[in-house]
């Protein structure tokens, strides 16, 4: 490690100690405990870290209520020109770059110090390439993207899928209600690219995401994309022992193999609850009625509604489950099931892994990096429902010795690869590689 450290500012713009935001506050603790000096700018003051700089205070009333006129109003503006997409993959929270939903002036006055990093985390309703550029031009440092999902590879949208418009530039966009050779996200392609040639900033992705980004139009020949793991607290999310994990949820003895998931609508594809529903039911029709007694089902989420009475097992609907309950739900499980078929990560997937709990997962994301081929679970072919249940079959027909095996690589897997010290070593080897 050099002696003289970079200065780091990180951006993201939803809460990073709620749901999904949470996955921008581990970049911080670890770039802190290693010794950086590092600032954090968010969206909305952050309860609890007077530490952390913002653009809004939601606690003031005058502030409060501009945001939720804004916010109205930009939703209006919104639907009038985009529309979910056949495949239900396109999302958008923002047009075109050159109007992002915060001006980038606001977050200039916010920026005092001079940086060597700024890392950007999430961007929504924040941030657009113009913002990045604007950064650039003031600091003239180096930007990591540090990507949670396709967002910065096409015209806009978070999530590709199989899209055809993404290697031909965008364009004719299908999550547009007009749109024509000339839309929005075609504009947004050429000002991306030219934002790419004066910023030149490093990309983060795994496997999956660098795959994605080599076949857009956008990134296919950009030379600086960087394979990187998530970073997971892996003291937080630890393996608790499986009969004590049990015994604090109340689940019965009886109840030998746990598949823990969440839930969402069955319309959301790219979630792919229609193909672990079908799955569930190809796994029960091979166990005896024994064997399906001493099967539960734990179901997180607020989407549960429509997807319980198509399961053919016992389950518990556990709801919305906070945080500091992760831990304990995952270790109680036998395995971690993701049925989602586009998606970087999920987060879930590499929690589930630092407890010590194998995946069933779909051969997309995280997955590709953590699950296959490192004996930690079973990915299956994308979209094959009859493959995901062979996974099930699997793990469920496991010994007793070779089960714990299992769950030995996966708590390895998770130290080897997704804690703070290599974060810590993938973004100061990324820093000393295109330093300026």
């Amino acid at each position: 490690m050099p002696d003289q450290l970079p200065r780091i500012l990180i951006i993201s713009s939803t809460d990073p100690t709620t749901s999904l935001g949470a996955y921008a506050l581990p970049f911080y603790t670890a770039l802190k405990n290693h010794g950086y000096e590092v600032d954090f700018l968010t969206k909305h003051r952050v309860k609890g870290h007077p530490e952390f700089d913002y653009l809004l205070d939601m606690t003031r009333w005058p502030n409060y209520i501009r945001y939720k006129l804004n916010k109205k109003i930009n939703k209006r503006s919104i639907q009038k020109t985009l529309a979910v997409a056949q495949t239900g993959n396109h999302n958008f929270d923002y047009g075109r770059e050159d109007d992002p939903p915060i001006a980038p002036e606001l977050i200039l006055k916010k920026i005092k110090k001079e940086y060597d990093i700024v890392f950007i985390v999430f961007w929504y309703q924040m941030i657009s390439y113009q913002t990045i550029e604007a950064i650039y031009n003031k600091l003239h440092c180096q930007i990591h993207l540090s990507c949670v999902d396709n967002q910065a590879v096409a015209g806009g949208c978070h999530f590709i899928g199989d899209c055809p418009r993404l290697s031909e530039g965008c364009g004719c966009c299908p999550g547009l209600v007009n749109g024509g050779m000339d839309d929005f996200t075609r504009f947004n392609v050429e000002f991306r690219r030219n934002v790419l040639k004066h910023v030149r900033p490093i990309i983060y992705g795994n496997t999956h995401m660098q795959r994605i980004n080599r076949r857009s139009a956008l990134l296919k020949d950009y030379d600086r994309l960087e394979t990187v793991y998530p970073l997971v607290d892996n003291e937080f999310y630890h393996p608790i022992e499986k009969s004590v994990a049990r015994r604090q949820l109340n689940i019965d003895d009886s109840k030998k193999f746990i598949m823990f998931f969440g839930c969402s609508v069955l319309s959301e594809e790219r979630k792919g609850m229609r193909y672990l529903i079908e799955a569930l039911a190809l796994f029960h029709e091979q166990l005896t009625e024994e064997q399906r007694k001493s099967v539960l089902l734990l179901i997180a989420g607020n989407f549960a509604e429509e997807l319980v009475s198509k399961m053919p097992f016992e389950y518990r609907y556990l709801g919305y489950v906070a945080l500091t309950q992760l831990p304990t739900i995952y270790s109680a499980a036998s395995a971690f099931v993701c049925p989602s078929t586009d998606d970087a990560g999920p987060s879930m997937v590499n929690q589930s892994l630092s407890c010590g709990t194998p995946i069933i997962s779909f051969n997309i994301g995280t997955a590709i990096d953590m699950v296959l081929e490192q004996d930690t679970g079973y990915c299956a072919r994308l979209r094959d429902a009859a493959d995901m249940a062979k996974g099930m079959m699997q793990l469920f027909s496991s010994t007793e010795e070779r089960y714990q095996e299992i769950c030995t690589n996966c708590r390895n897997i998770a130290l080897e690869r997704t804690t703070e010290a290599s974060f810590v070593k993938t973004l100061q080897a990324s820093y000393e590689k295109y330093r300026l």
